[in-house]
């Protein structure tokens, strides 16, 4: 386990487990993300990766979470869903940070990129 890994343990007690969780799926290097709260114990025992997919397949949205949805799915085009610079691989209370709104309120709160490639770089072979 590293020293990363232990602090995060240390942060999400037992008490914290039982919080909301509010997963923020941001696309590119955007402000803002699309978000779902996810239930205290409905998120447990799935995988981050389903929360996401789940996330990214609701119906329901309004004209901008469905603006920013696009943009998610055009970043995910040859790129992938990274939280705090590593794949999302394992469980949402895996990359979970406990924070607190401005009344008190507690919850957990999992921030996701969703990053393509930075396209160029390489000069075209001109034979």
């Amino acid at each position: 386990m590293t020293d990363v890994e232990s602090k995060k343990d240390l942060q999400i007690d037992e008490a914290e487990k039982l919080l909301p969780l509010v997963l923020e799926i941001i696309p590119g290097h955007a402000a803002e993300g699309l978000i779902d709260i996810y239930e205290p114990g409905s998120y447990a025992a799935k995988s981050l990766r389903k929360l996401c997919n789940r996330t990214l397949s609701k119906k329901n949205l309004t004209l901008e979470e469905q603006l920013i949805a696009e943009d998610v799915a055009r970043q995910l085009e040859g790129g992938k869903l990274l939280c705090r610079g590593q794949e999302i691989e394992g469980t949402a209370l895996e990359f979970a940070v406990s924070e607190q709104t401005e009344a008190g309120e507690k919850y957990l709160y999992v921030p996701i990129r969703a990053i393509k490639p930075q396209e160029g770089g390489a000069c075209p072979d001109y034979d």
